[in-house]
């Protein structure tokens, strides 16, 4: 899916279908991973909070089960590979279905 919004998001997520965000990893700024990050990166929404942080599972560090997200940084950071040259990458997300 192009342009993905938060919404959007919550709202498959909100239907039982994962979402997989791929990412520039340096801009998600998890202090868990190894500094500076890694350049791409991909994790799964699993829902959000009460107060409107994303929770996902990221595979990057081993403290990523449930890990949280603001909703600012994380939109900031969803980019495509596009050839690795990901900060200019398009918004996508992956939306699995049954």
């Amino acid at each position: 899916v192009h342009n993905p919004t938060i919404m959007m998001i919550k709202q498959e997520v909100a239907q039982g279908r994962p979402v997989i965000l791929p990412a520039a990893g340096r801009l998600l700024r998890n202090r868990f991973f190894r500094q500076p990050g890694p350049l791409y990166h991909m994790l799964v929404v699993r829902g959000w909070t009460k107060d409107d942080k994303i929770i996902t599972n990221d595979p990057g560090t081993k403290r990523g089960a449930e890990y949280l997200y603001n909703p600012e940084v994380l939109m900031n950071a969803v980019h495509d590979w596009n050839g690795g040259d990901v900060y200019n990458g398009k918004k996508v997300m992956i939306v699995v279905e049954n």
